[in-house]
């Protein structure tokens, strides 16, 4: 099997479109898989930043995956489906440093160290052959999230299905 690359996009800019991208394996035949259900989650009780990563998020990120997958011809079915999912949320505090120097008519240079402080968010959707346990396709979403978790609610949906848009087709 090909190994799976991580590949990361921009996730919920506050002004630019995402750069979205998966990967998945080129042997898997997804002709094959008509069902899906998904992975147990571990709820995470104490999340760093519960404004991104808290059960509403949760529930609005299933929810549209449900959308995106029956809509592509797969059904939600219970243990024995074809396809599990696994979607996981990372959510992290960055810092960039920077750094300024000019000379401006002094025969030494001035420098000053300034930071750019900012939230990075990764959303990682797996799909998983149940039966050979192996990954088939997984997608993800990276970048600086919007400092309004609200405009991140609304963007979510949207996200999701261009991410899906990337699964190869699936007919049966």
């Amino acid at each position: 099997m090909k190994r799976l690359i991580f590949i990361f996009g921009i996730f919920f800019l506050n002004c630019s479109a995402p750069t979205i991208t998966a990967n998945y394996d080129q042997k898997a035949d997804f002709s094959l898989y008509r069902s899906f259900t998904f992975m147990p989650q571990l709820e995470n009780t104490a999340p760093t930043h519960p404004e991104y990563d808290n059960p509403e998020i949760r529930k609005l990120i299933k929810q549209a995956i449900i959308h995106e997958l029956t809509g592509l011809g797969f059904r939600q079915a219970g243990p024995e489906a074809d396809i599990m999912v696994k979607y996981e949320i990372i959510v992290r505090e960055m810092v960039d440093p920077r750094v300024d120097s000019a000379v401006i008519y002094k025969p030494w240079v001035d420098t000053k160290i300034d930071s750019f402080n900012y939230t990075e968010g990764l959303l990682v959707i797996r799909l998983i052959d149940r039966k050979e346990g192996k990954m088939v396709w997984q997608g993800s979403l990276a970048g600086i999230l919007n400092r309004k978790p609200a405009k991140f609610e609304k963007k979510l949906e949207r996200y999701i299905a261009e991410l899906f848009s990337s699964l190869p087709e699936h007919r049966h």
